[in-house]
């Protein structure tokens, strides 16, 4: 620590004391001046470790005048001497953020202890601005953001980084409240409170999640979000750092990789269904043909009666299967009606004295032909599970177009099943039915609800945003 100090005082008596005392006690005296403007210009050259300066000094500038215009040039700090008391001379002094006051006459360890304690804070302020600078330098050059909060989650701090992200300037922010005045939303346009998000960031598989801050109006994708305890800016209270990453090109990535999976699920969907028509064909017309010339020669070629009668039977009976094989491949109503009047044909086929199938719907003739076939697969695989597996009496269908979406609801009063289970045998290359529904409602950007209850039945729902198929 330096111990160089200059004197600034009019007094030759008092001046000379002061030498004799800071000498004595092992401090270097610089100088001796008379002058606010002798004081200015020395410091110009020079930079003692500390300054004291009489507050009455003659001249164009007094001591107060005079710190001012010292502080500048350099951060030296001051102590005053004064014989005077009065409440202005102290208020001005004060605006200058003196070391202290040393009234005249002061005696010698006053003297000393002041001049040890202005210097040890002096140099212990400057080593805190440095590692606030070095802190604040670090921050502004993380390519992450930063945000500092306090108990009451107000904003402290925001680096460039975060101000850039939110389109705004960091100093307007300050004193926000994160939760309130710039809220953090999940993709559901759920809130996400400080507290739950404090919790979530010890799972770093949630932490990874895209969610959303919202500023100003505007949503900013963020991820890997995490809340850690700290002490910043000179203060003793609780504080939070809070650390995120923007999201954009990542929600982007994610988007594109979304789309990318549906268009190439839905081209698959396609092709099943193409090749569902091709051997829906190849069975009424390759297959179907053959077995009626089958049966038209076994007519001519066998002269027994009952063993006439007995083929002809059983290859009636191939026929018909073929034919319904092939219509439940390609049902010929798909093909010609609407979507509308083939649900309404197919949930009929279903209807029975031991399972009763309500459909109802406020479609119009011609609605919704682009996912035709997806939604009439989707309650065909449901009908036809419930037919073989659930032992229901009722069965509810509703179809309803609205506005924003699409909503298909299946329902019924079944023995239900096992949806943990039939997910994880999906895995297994078993339930395809369950895959397929799920599959088919990707395809269309919809969301699938399923739940089943072994009192209560199965209850399937199904959204799709009606934007997609106007």
């Amino acid at each position: 620590m330096s111990k160089s100090i200059l004197i600034v005082e009019d007094s030759e008596i008092v001046s000379m004391h002061l030498q004799k005392v800071l000498q004595k006690a092992h401090y270097h005296v610089l100088a001796i001046l008379t002058s606010g403007e002798q004081a200015i210009q020395f410091i110009k050259k020079n930079t003692p470790a500390l300054i004291i300066m009489d507050v009455l000094l003659e001249g164009k500038f007094d001591g107060i005048e005079t710190s001012i215009e010292i502080n500048k040039i350099k951060d030296i700090p001051v102590i005053y001497l004064t014989a005077l008391n009065d409440k202005k001379t102290f208020d001005r002094a004060k605006l200058t953020f003196p070391r202290t006051f040393l009234s005249k006459p002061f005696s010698e360890a006053e003297l000393l202890s002041n001049v040890e304690l202005s210097l040890y804070k002096h140099e212990a302020e400057k080593q805190k601005k440095a590692s606030q600078k070095l802190l604040s330098t670090i921050l502004e050059n993380i390519k992450s953001c930063l945000i500092v909060i306090d108990k009451d989650n107000k904003i402290q701090y925001v680096n460039k980084f975060t101000a850039d992200l939110l389109k705004t300037v960091a100093d307007i922010i300050l004193e926000f409240k994160l939760g309130k005045d710039i809220k953090i939303y999940n993709f559901k346009d759920e809130p996400l409170s400080i507290p739950l998000l404090k919790d979530q960031t010890q799972n770093r598989l949630l932490a990874q999640e895209i969610i959303y801050i919202n500023f100003a109006g505007r949503k900013f994708p963020i991820n890997n979000l995490n809340i850690t305890n700290a002490k910043f800016l000179n203060n003793e209270e609780e504080q939070f750092l809070i650390m995120f990453n923007d999201a954009k090109e990542s929600l982007e990535k994610l988007q594109k990789d979304k789309v990318e999976k549906r268009l190439k699920l839905a081209a698959q969907i396609e092709g099943a269904e193409a090749e569902r028509a091709r051997v829906s064909r190849e069975l009424h017309d390759g297959l179907g043909q053959m077995l009626n010339v089958v049966k038209m020669n076994t007519r001519s070629m066998i002269d027994d009666e009952s063993v006439k009668d007995k083929l002809v039977e059983l290859i009636d009976a191939s026929i018909e299967e073929s034919h319904k094989i092939s219509e439940n491949l390609m049902p010929s109503k798909l093909k010609i009606f609407d979507l509308k009047s083939s649900l309404e044909d197919l949930c009929n086929s279903y209807n029975s004295k031991d399972l009763k199938v309500d459909y109802i719907n406020n479609l119009n003739d011609g609605d919704l032909e682009v996912i035709k076939i997806n939604i009439y697969r989707i309650v065909q695989e449901a009908l036809n599970n419930i037919f073989k597996h659930a032992r229901a009496k009722n069965v509810s269908i509703q179809l309803y177009r609205k506005p924003k979406e699409i909503i298909l609801t299946i329902e019924d009063d079944g023995i239900g099943f096992d949806l943990k289970k039939t997910q994880a045998n999906a895995g297994h290359n078993k339930s395809h039915g369950l895959v397929n529904m799920i599959d088919r409602v990707k395809s269309m950007e919809g969301e699938i609800d399923i739940d089943s209850n072994s009192k209560l039945g199965t209850n399937i729902i199904i959204h799709i945003n009606s934007k997609n198929y106007a």
